[in-house]
């Protein structure tokens, strides 16, 4: 049967090839009748030039000789005044216009013989209205085409046309039919030898056939041949490695010389594909034929000497993709070998090796750009040019790792041979090779630039980098060459990189102190500020916002390592109060140098960066001094003995220079004041509630004592913004002073902090302790509170803020009760502990596990329900943003409902231990069922809403996806119930791997689309037929991929039979529904 599939396509492939000859001959003889026309128009133009006698005498002479020639003769014509002859195509084109007789003294012009055509067949008598009429041109008689045969129109006729179902239906049971032919064709043996002697044969001569073609069909003797080729190299391969007929080294020196006839062949007839199979077949050929026992030496020589011929190949064709792949090849195949072969006892010849094969790489990418530049073509292979120094860098890496100084001489090396190379054919006249001699000397740049980090530490490559890039960005401005000026910026670059990776790895602050990092921020810092002038000074060399741009970035730069030179001596060599002073003095330093430069250079950007500077110096000692006040805190220490109290001064006066500050009228006090209202917040919520809040737990722990120390201190500190939120909120009415409410959305804030905690906690499966949900409670009490009371006091939520705040109090809550509930159910059945577990289980207490999942899911249910009635009514908790519930929450909610369902329909059994399984009546299809029921009930809660065009839309494709929702929970449950009846386990892997799970699903299936396809040709619908259609195209497909597997199985064969009956049956009952034409009358209005 697989033999029947495998010729399928090539019958299908024949008939196309027979259809296209065909035509072919068609076109050709339709060539031949147009250029007879052609003559016959031109004859006649010629004889209508010279005029009435002597289209007559054409005629007159013409009549005879196509009297003897032509079979039928031609019809007779009424007498009239001679014309000119015309073809048939100026007949239909120009009017008839009666002609002039020629002058008398005109001379008689000699008589002009016919034109050698075929007579047409006989014409109709002309009407009366035109006497004149011509004779129509002569018909081409074609010779006749060889006639179809007609088996194979009529198999034509019955494969596409007709009732294609009940075809494909009796075409599977075919299938199923001929798996006891191949069980009979699997018994029978004939020797290998045979096999592969025919199989040699037959592809000598299909090759001998593609070279004899070679001219007239170009276009298939290529392909012929390169298959022909790829054949004999498989049978060479098979031979070897799967039958054991041949040799190793007889395999080798077949497939090594079927690989030279295939780039000979290649060359010889400029077949660019046949070269790159040959050269692919050719370093395939050792590894194919490998035992694991060659010498690298050989494999090597061997692939030298591919190179060898890739880049004689290269001297006479420009073909890059040879050229690429014999690159990818050779590197690839080493690298392999170097990691899985090398030892240092290979240095020497793998070393050689490398050196020739990026010679040889060299070379072919100079004769690539000698063959392609005359042609005005891209003659840079970069692949090459590039791919070939980075790739032999990377393997040269591995070979002399270990050795002092080895990879940066190697450095060194590659990049004197590509200096050398690039003046060198620069020298020799390669003028023409500009790019080329660029890209050389640019990589001999580059690895000169590599050798420094190899050669010497950190801090020496930075400052060699750094005054490289510097030096390298001053010639390429003054030559204004932008590669030059990147390839400077990314020196620098890497300066910076090295001298951060070198300080990262001092070990101990001594180290460090010893280390003389100030040298290195000095002179980045000066290197820095010097390519920032640069680049100001020649704004003119390069593009117009781009100097401007990198002058001030590399400003800003310089003065970063300078005030960070500065701070990280300080830090390394003082502590304390002076490490504190120091680093503002040393940021004051900084700050004043910025400025002189922003005096004297006139430049904007200095003067922003020294006051930028001096606000980083005043954050940083704001930091440093809560640093040393926070190093001598204890969390048991009295209250005034913590920052509390000085951190509670700093709040009382800023929000008292804030309340002072709103109440003055000037129009830069108000913002000023709501800059101080910000930074008393930080203050009271930050260190204020912080220092109360631990102090108060410690010493009274009042929520509770919980689990550990750090929850119940969270849990103080939620009550606790509770209250401020209140607070804030009173005070602010209270003052009349608007800008203070806005301190009390921080309720709202830890509202949310602390849902997402709770919710995190709970679905990871922990339990909540009771103080965090005094917290939790405590922060939703404060929400609800402000919620009212906001609108109240006049102060307006906007409708976004209005509606996240509703999704957090309503969602939060509702997404906690399915962990919490399953926790609860959990422990009511198995107990608090695992002792109780135990101790249940040794009663005989057996419980499924599930019942946790799906109680909790029902009450989620419930919940829906009663806030869908409630946003119905436009009550608490919708109101005021009922509409935005019954829109977004509710669908949503649902949504989650739906999704809750389907992935516990693909991950469980319903067990509903202790009870016994059944279908449809266990938890788990209950809680299908009572979702897909939610759904219906928030589809009818929109459409009642009148949603908008786009949403109605939406809304038409409910019912169906449902529908869809339904049929795949009923396979499931099948699939459940198959499991439990059949004592399968509930796993896809082994559903699947059952026959009889296979040979179920394929036939409900095919039954459920006679059902759908029936229903659609009664109904005559054809977009539900082409459904079920689908739907029988997925049991066709898992025929074929799934149920085709089971080799020699009963359950393939019933799947077949029973497949191919039903689609024979829907093929009579069901055919697709026909499209009603409608009446003239009704077309024609």
């Amino acid at each position: 049967m697989d033999v029947i599939l495998f010729l399928l396509p090539f019958a299908f492939y024949y008939h196309f090839l027979r259809f296209r000859k065909a035509a072919r001959r068609r076109a050709d003889e339709l060539e031949k009748t147009v250029a007879a026309l052609t003559a016959e128009v031109i004859a006649l133009k010629e004889d209508r030039s010279r005029g009435p006698s002597v289209a007559s005498a054409t005629a007159t002479a013409a009549m005879p000789e196509a009297a003897s020639v032509a079979a039928p003769p031609l019809a007779p014509r009424p007498a009239a005044p001679p014309v000119p002859a015309r073809a048939a195509s100026d007949e239909a084109r120009v009017p008839y216009m009666p002609v002039a007789p020629p002058p008398v003294s005109a001379p008689a012009p000699r008589p002009v013989p016919a034109a050698p055509f075929k007579p047409a067949d006989p014409l109709p008598a002309p009407e009366p209205a035109a006497p004149a009429q011509a004779m129509r041109r002569p018909e081409r008689v074609d010779p006749p085409l060889a006639p179809t045969p007609a088996w194979m129109l009529a198999a034509k006729k019955w494969l596409f046309t007709g009732n294609l179902v009940a075809k494909l239906g009796l075409l599977i049971l075919f299938i199923g039919v001929s798996f006891l032919l191949k069980y009979a064709a699997e018994r029978t043996t004939v020797p290998i030898e045979l096999r592969l002697a025919g199989i040699v044969i037959a592809d000598i001569a299909l090759l001998v056939w593609g070279w004899r073609i070679r001219e007239t069909r170009r276009g298939i003797s290529l392909p012929v041949q390169g298959a022909a080729l790829g054949i004999l190299m498989l049978v060479t391969f098979g031979a070897f490695r799967l039958y054991q007929l041949i040799p190793s080294g007889m395999a080798f020196a077949l497939l090594f010389a079927l690989t030279f006839f295939t780039c000979l062949l290649a060359v010889l007839q400029n077949a660019f594909w046949l070269a790159v199979f040959g050269i692919s077949g050719g370093f395939l050929a050792p590894i194919m034929t490998s035992t694991g026992q060659g010498s690298h030496i050989a494999l090597f020589s061997y692939y030298a000497l591919l190179n060898a011929g890739i880049l004689g190949i290269a001297l006479k064709r420009s073909w890059r993709t040879l050229n690429l792949i014999g690159f990818a090849f050779t590197f690839v195949i080493g690298t392999a070998w170097g990691v899985l072969r090398y030892t240092p006892e290979n240095y020497l010849s793998t070393q050689l090796f490398l050196i020739v094969f990026v010679l040889f790489y060299v070379a072919i990418a100079i004769a690539y750009a000698a063959r392609q530049a005359p042609a005005l073509k891209n003659y840079v292979d970069a692949t090459l040019v590039f791919g070939v120094p980075l790739v032999a860098f990377g393997l040269q890496y591995g070979l002399v790792k270990d050795t002092r100084f080895g990879v940066a001489f190697s450095a060194l090396g590659l990049g004197l041979f590509y200096t050398t190379a690039a003046l060198a054919m620069w020298r020799r006249g390669a003028q023409n090779f500009r790019l080329l001699v660029e890209s050389f000397l640019a990589l001999g740049l580059v690895f000169g630039t590599l050798a420094l980090p190899f050669a010497l530490d950190g801090r020496w490559t930075s400052a060699a980098w750094a005054l490289e890039g510097a030096g390298v960005v001053w010639v390429g401005l003054r030559q204004r060459q932008a590669l030059t000026c990147a390839f400077g910026l990314l020196v620098q670059a890497g300066a910076w990189i090295s001298f951060i990776a070198a300080i990262s790895g001092i070990d101990g602050q001594a180290e460090a102190a010893n280390a003389n990092l100030w040298l290195g921020f000095l002179l980045l810092t000066g290197t820095a500020f010097l390519m920032a002038t640069n680049f100001r000074s020649r704004d003119g060399d390069l593009p117009a916002p781009l100097p401007a741009w990198l002058a001030g970035a590399f400003l800003t730069v310089a003065a970063l390592w300078l005030v960070g030179g500065a701070w990280t001596e300080v830090m390394l060599r003082t502590s304390g109060s002076t490490q504190a002073a120091l680093m503002a003095a040393s940021g004051l330093a900084a700050s004043v140098i910025l400025a002189l430069i922003a005096k004297r250079m006139q430049w904007s950007l200095a003067r922003k960066l020294a006051l930028g500077v001096q606000v980083a110096g005043g954050a940083v000692l704001v930091l440093l001094t809560l640093a040393l006040l926070l190093t001598s805190y204890s969390p048991r220490a009295d209250l005034f003995r913590t920052p509390f109290l000085a951190a509670l001064i700093i709040f009382a006066g800023a929000i008292f220079i804030s309340w002072a500050m709103q109440r003055v009228p000037e129009q830069q006090y108000p913002r000023l004041s709501k800059a101080m209202l910000l930074w008393s917040a930080l203050w009271w919520f930050a260190p204020v509630l912080v220092f109360f809040c631990t102090w108060l737990n410690s010493r009274y722990q009042l929520i509770g004592g919980g689990e550990s120390a750090s929850v119940s201190l969270l849990s103080v500190y939620g009550v606790a913004v509770a209250l401020s939120a209140l607070a804030f909120a009173a005070a602010a009415r209270r003052l009349a002073w608007h800008a203070l409410r806005w301190l009390s959305v921080a309720g709202w804030a830890g509202l949310l902090v602390a849902t997402v905690t709770i919710l995190v906690e709970l679905y990871e499966g922990y339990a909540i302790a009771l103080e965090a949900g005094i917290a939790l409670a405590s922060l939703w009490l404060a929400s609800e509170y402000l919620l009212k009371r906001w609108p109240l006091n006049g102060w307006i939520i906007p409708a976004p803020w209005l509606k996240a705040l509703h999704t957090l109090r309503t969602a939060g809550p509702w997404l906690m009760i399915w962990p919490a509930a399953a926790i609860a159910v959990s422990r009511w059945l198995y107990g608090v502990d695992d002792a109780d577990a135990v101790l249940l289980s040794q009663a005989g207490w057996q419980t499924s596990g599930s019942w946790a999942n799906f109680i909790p899911a029902w009450l989620m249910m419930l919940a829906i329900v009663w806030v869908s009635a409630c946003a119905r009514a436009g009550k608490w908790p919708t109101a005021p943003v009922a509409s935005w519930h019954r829109a977004v929450l509710i669908p949503l909610a649902t949504g989650w409902s739906l999704l809750l369902a389907a992935v516990w329909n693909l991950t469980q059994d319903g067990a509903m231990a202790p009870l016994p399984y059944l279908p449809v009546l266990n938890p788990l299809d209950l809680t299908s069922g009572f979702a897909v029921l939610l759904a219906l009930v928030c589809y009818r809660m929109r459409l009642a809403d009148q949603p908008g065009e786009s949403e109605q839309i939406f809304l038409a494709r409910v019912p169906t996806a449902l529908a869809w929702a339904g049929y795949a929970w009923f396979n499931l449950m099948l699939l459940r119930t198959a499991a439990h009846y059949l004592g399968i386990p509930y796993n896809f892997d082994t559903l699947f791997a059952s026959q009889f799970v296979q040979a179920m699903l394929s036939l409900v299936w095919s039954v459920s689309a006679l059902l759908l396809m029936w229903r659609a040709a009664k109904q005559e619908s054809r977009r539900q037929w082409i459904v079920g259609a689908v739907l029988l195209g997925l049991v066709v497909g898992k025929l074929f991929l799934f149920d085709l597997s089971n080799v020699g199985g009963v359950a393939r064969i019933i799947s077949f039979v029973g497949v191919g009956l039903l689609m024979v049956v829907i093929g009579y009952i069901a055919p697709f529904p026909t499209q009603h034409e409608p009446p003239p009358e009704a077309a024609a209005t």
